[in-house]
């Protein structure tokens, strides 16, 4: 009798470590997440950074601990755009903003301020503005400038020399899409307003990096040509331009390596900065599948690799940094965007596990 316990438990304990483990977590199969003591950020030789909120740094310890245990630089996700700080004419509001930098600096965390303009970050009495033309314009000059002064006053020292602890802004994100090409921006200040805000935040401080944001940067050579028309024309007439951001936001299978070199190179040449600014990398667009499976998960893990390796290949003074946009696949985004929660876009699974593409990210950065 007993042999044949030894045999039924022998023959089903595969089927019990795999109920165990889908009871633990039911998205994921076995062979999805690793463990390591390694850290990304003690690998990278340039800033890593992840997406926060003020109330996740509050009230969030496993958010934190993670936070703390990968990443040295921190974006806020909305709490430093226009719709969240600018309340009315003259009215600002950055204690959101300011929780994070009080938090990065007691942490030894780097801030970079996302982002000044968008056209789809607008409060809603600014969208519906009967004002004059100059007089649209006299508010975005005074909430720039009022936004990138207040947060340029928050100071560490760095090799001695005070510097601040908000170290860039996306002074304009999106611009070169359909929405923003009929936005009350373009309406109210002119063709010219992507200029003028660069303008008026290097008026704001002289020292932070000012940056130009954009998605499908690393897909579509016809947006690289406007961004490089765009950076040429800035160069040509001394307008503040200090860096670009690639976002990143990118599938498992495409764009292919080769695309993404060859369209990076072209903003390479333009000796500015290069952030790349909001990586995920989905694999479930078709939404076939509703438990990421090991398959899946390794293709996902090269393919962070690969992201790593060409980020590396940039040269040293032009590396800004990689920031995440996501700590946990159940936070991306693109769940909600794409209208599917079985997305696992992230380097972290839904119980802060490490996932295999976070294993591809820093065989990546070593250049294994």
């Amino acid at each position: 009798m007993k042999k044949y316990w030894r045999i039924f438990i022998i023959k089903n304990f595969s089927f019990l470590f795999f109920l165990v483990s889908f009871l633990l977590n039911p998205s994921y199969e076995s062979g999805t997440t690793y463990k390591t003591q390694e850290s990304i950020k003690n690998i990278a030789s340039f800033p890593i950074g992840n997406v926060v909120s003020s109330e996740k740094l509050k009230s969030n310890p496993l958010f934190v601990s993670t936070l703390k245990r990968d990443f040295n630089s921190m974006t806020a996700e909305n709490q430093m755009k226009m719709a969240n700080i600018f309340k009315a004419p003259g009215i600002y509001d950055f204690s959101d903003g300011d929780e994070i930098v009080k938090f990065a600096k007691e942490n030894n965390f780097r801030v970079f301020g996302h982002a000044l303009i968008w056209h789809s970050s607008i409060p809603k009495w600014l969208k519906n503005y009967k004002g004059t033309d100059e007089d649209f314009e006299s508010l975005i000059k005074d909430y720039i400038q009022n936004t990138v002064s207040h947060f340029a006053k928050e100071k560490v020292r760095i090799d001695g020399e005070e510097v601040s602890i908000v170290e860039g802004w996306d002074v304009v994100n999106e611009a070169f899409t359909t929405g923003a090409e009929n936005s009350i921006f373009r309406k109210k200040i002119g063709e010219d307003y992507v200029s003028k805000c660069f303008k008026w935040a290097r008026e704001a401080d002289p020292d932070v990096k000012l940056f130009y944001n954009d998605y499908n940067l690393e897909s579509y050579p016809s947006k690289i040509k406007k961004v490089q028309k765009m950076i040429k024309n800035f160069q040509e007439k001394n307008i503040p331009i200090d860096g670009i951001g690639f976002q990143m936001h990118i599938d498992h299978l495409n764009p292919k390596k080769e695309t993404i070199k060859q369209n990076l190179e072209k903003i390479i040449k333009s000796g500015l900065l290069i952030h790349f600014s909001e990586i995920d990398i989905t694999v479930n667009k078709e939404k076939s599948f509703k438990r990421l499976n090991y398959e899946k998960a390794l293709i996902q893990e090269e393919k962070y690799k690969e992201i790593a390796e060409i980020y590396m290949s940039i040269p040293k003074n032009q590396q800004f940094g990689m920031t995440f946009w996501g700590m946990r696949d159940n936070d991306s985004w693109l769940l909600k965007f794409h209208n599917n929660k079985y997305e696992y876009p992230s380097l972290y699974n839904s119980n802060y596990e490490l996932k295999i593409s976070h294993r591809g990210l820093i065989k990546g950065l070593k250049g294994n």
